[in-house]
């Protein structure tokens, strides 16, 4: 069983409704309403309530925030590729991490995809941040909405969803083409590398765009999580919507884009 600390994450985990409940842990003598709210709701879903000393709290918590509340929930499902991508909006928009292995970086992607509307995060199943409970609360709840799917190999996974018609964009401190003058009109999925080595060569070589943000300043990268952030409202601002597409929208785009032949390897 996994652990859920703090009120944003657990009632996020409760609205989500995708792990089974074990309990809900209550800190003595901790009340507001939010605190309320999730107890209502555990007590609506059937979900056993526990009301503990706060000291026990932070011996579960180890160190991390609880603020009196802690869930013991069920694993957060694991996804395949082609699960994800069955459940993607035309144009699809999805976030292919390399490596990212800082569970505070992964969270704040997840945070930011999922505000952006983003169809779901792919991740590889080794040399990876897992889906812990330090992803969920850098997340901010995002990671109980996020369809997250892990996957053996990077590179073949990035194939695949060439195959399946979606454009590929590499972000890379080597990137030669700006990052605003690549159509993101169309299918896509953005691909950021781990933290210090960036996106590996393998899967470098397979995007159909390398990407470079500016760096004006004299610090020689950005940090994961921020790139992800320009890149997902750059394709929202290209896009012009704050919401899916229009039906028609996607007809139209997807007859034109799913048709493309792409240059032999």
């Amino acid at each position: 069983m996994d652990l859920i600390c703090g009120i944003n994450p657990v009632l996020e985990a409760l609205t989500a409704g995708e792990r089974s409940f074990d309990r809900l842990l209550i800190a003595k003598g901790v009340r507001n309403r939010r605190i309320a709210g999730a107890i209502a709701r555990a007590g609506a879903l059937g979900i056993p309530l526990r009301f503990q000393d706060r000291q026990t709290l932070d011996r579960m918590a180890a160190g991390v925030l609880h603020q009196g509340v802690i869930a013991v929930v069920s694993a957060k499902p694991a996804l395949g590729l082609a699960e994800v991508l069955a459940r993607a909006r035309d144009p699809a928009l999805l976030v292919v991490l390399d490596g990212v292995e800082d569970p505070r970086n992964l969270g704040a992607i997840l945070r930011t995809a999922e505000a952006a509307g983003a169809d779901g995060v792919v991740i590889p199943e080794r040399h990876s941040a897992g889906l812990s409970e330090t992803v969920a609360r850098a997340s901010a709840g995002a990671l109980e909405h996020v369809r997250v799917a892990r996957v053996t190999n990077v590179a073949q996974a990035v194939e695949e969803l060439k195959k399946r018609g979606i454009w590929v964009v590499g972000f890379d401190a080597a990137g030669t083409e700006r990052w605003d003058a690549i159509d993101y009109r169309r299918p896509v999925a953005l691909v950021l590398g781990g933290e210090g080595r960036g996106i590996r060569r393998l899967v470098r070589e397979r995007c159909d765009h390398v990407a470079g943000l500016p760096l004006l300043g004299r610090v020689g990268s950005l940090n994961v999580s921020v790139a992800a952030g320009i890149a997902l409202y750059e394709v929202l601002r290209q896009r012009g919507t704050a919401s899916p597409p229009s039906p028609s929208y996607n007809k139209d785009a997807s007859r034109s884009w799913t048709r493309r032949r792409r240059p032999r390897r």
